[in-house]
């Protein structure tokens, strides 16, 4: 009977693999499945944001240009020196490219006066563009009461303005003539 006792001892031998703890290993095999997959697909976003390189090559950074040409149209007033044009003029324009190479020639020819440009399609300087019926000051002598059109140039002269050419054509002849 020894031996009856020993196989049935055999047979209640218990491997230790309760359902509880199956479930807790397939949970920790999930978790970690799903942190591998966002480590992987984070690294992937970086290498393609360019955050992360492989290899020895160095990032080239342009040298910073400052122009000082294009000025806001509230800084039209108070430029450093005393005697200047500025061109206020819509980008949007087709002809907007002539303009700012008559421009560019009378500044490469004539360094008398500087030429500064105001692009008037840009935020700060949308509120110095006529609209409607608004009252058009000449001259102003400051910067609260200048409104111009599309294009225009002023001859601004120890901070006021002495000479205004207006309307496509004008401003056309006034710049060949400069040139």
């Amino acid at each position: 009977m020894k031996k009856d006792q020993k196989k049935r001892k055999k047979q209640k031998i218990n491997y230790g693999n309760s359902g509880s703890e199956n479930e807790t290993k397939k949970v920790a095999m999930i978790l970690i499945g799903i942190a591998a997959f966002l480590g992987l697909f984070y690294v992937l976003a970086m290498m393609m944001t360019g955050e992360i390189r492989f290899g020895k090559e160095k990032k080239e950074t342009p040298e910073t240009e400052i122009q000082y040409d294009e000025i806001l149209a509230g800084e039209s007033l108070n430029q450093l020196a005393e005697e200047y044009y500025v061109l206020y003029y819509s980008s949007s324009e087709k002809v907007s490219d002539s303009y700012l190479s008559y421009r560019d020639n009378y500044v490469d020819m004539q360094d008398e006066y500087p030429m500064y440009t105001v692009d008037l399609e840009r935020g700060f300087n949308t509120k110095y563009l006529v609209s409607g019926e608004e009252e058009i000051v000449d001259l102003p002598e400051q910067i609260k009461d200048l409104k111009v059109k599309s294009p225009t140039i002023l001859r601004i002269k120890d901070g006021k303005v002495v000479e205004r050419v207006e309307g496509k054509q004008e401003v056309n002849e006034f710049l060949k003539e400069l040139n």
